[in-house]
């Protein structure tokens, strides 16, 4: 199924311990690129997150919000290492009697001394969120593909009415083609006896001659089944599954080549008209194409 590389899914899991959530927003970009926003704890996730996804989302950039609550949260402690308070009582009453000074030492000095008092946040082994992580992971992007699937249709819909629109000028060049040298030919002989004297007798094996010429000069039959040839691949690329984004603007650079070799190789207005329609026509083709996966 087509997609579009624009879309937005969400997903959540939960345990007894914590609550994720995750939001996937994906934008237009030639490549595939992840920016992450992840808790400062969850950090060293980001290449396992961008892994998971790319196994299921070939383009795109994707923008990834991660929300972590824990549960039953623990109070932090404050740590007083009383072995070294006492290093700090006995060293400094040594260094008081060696120079001979007064003086008590208080609480307030010993506590601010460095290893004495520690605040110890409670930590938690965040290495095992990694399977409730991916769970979320897993609903927000099969939501996320769900959306760009909805979307893929509709731009899968308005190609398919371009193409239409493509064919119905192909058959109007086709039906065309044939009369082009018929009035060449005419003109060439109204021309040639505006400009000679009627009563001389006109050389028609050489007029005969230049329109042959001009016949296989402004030959577009194989352009045209050429462009025709592609529609077609066209119409099987939108049918087929897969990454079909890079596919269809390959064809429709292919076939603008085409048409514009048609235009230049016809000589004709009526044909010179329909080309420039399909050329049109080919340019939103590849506009719809670059929001394709």
């Amino acid at each position: 199924m087509l997609r579009s590389m624009t879309g937005f899914g969400k997903g959540s899991a939960e345990n007894k311990f914590a609550n994720i959530g995750i939001e996937i927003k994906s934008l237009n970009y030639k490549f595939f690129e992840v920016v992450t926003k992840l808790p400062g704890n969850l950090a060293f996730f980001e290449d396992k997150i961008r892994e998971s996804i790319q196994k299921k989302i070939p383009r795109g950039r994707l923008n990834l919000f991660l929300n972590y609550d824990r549960k039953g949260k623990k109070e932090d402690s404050v740590y007083i290492d009383k072995k070294i308070a006492k290093q700090y009582c006995n060293r400094t009453n040594d260094l008081k009697r060696s120079l001979h000074l007064n003086g008590a030492i208080g609480i307030e000095q010993i506590i601010s001394l460095p290893g004495v008092l520690s605040y110890r946040p409670q930590e938690e082994d965040v290495k095992k969120l990694w399977p409730l992580i991916n769970k979320a992971l897993s609903v927000a992007t099969e939501d996320l593909i769900r959306s760009k699937e909805r979307e893929g249709k509709l731009v899968k819909k308005n190609i398919r009415n371009i193409i239409t629109d493509v064919e119905k000028s192909l058959i109007k060049i086709k039906k065309r083609a044939p009369k082009v040298v018929k009035d060449y030919k005419r003109r060439l002989l109204k021309n040639v006896r505006d400009l000679t004297d009627s009563k001389r007798k006109l050389n028609l094996g050489r007029m005969e001659e230049e329109a042959a010429i001009f016949a296989r000069s402004s030959d577009i039959s194989e352009e045209t089944h050429r462009i025709a040839s592609h529609i077609l691949n066209f119409k099987r690329i939108l049918s087929n599954h897969g990454e079909a984004g890079r596919r269809l603007d390959f064809m429709a650079q292919e076939m603008y080549r085409e048409v514009n070799t048609t235009g230049a190789k016809a000589n004709d207005f009526p044909i010179s008209r329909e080309v420039i329609k399909i050329k049109s026509l080919i340019e939103k083709i590849r506009e719809q194409v670059q929001n394709v996966e």
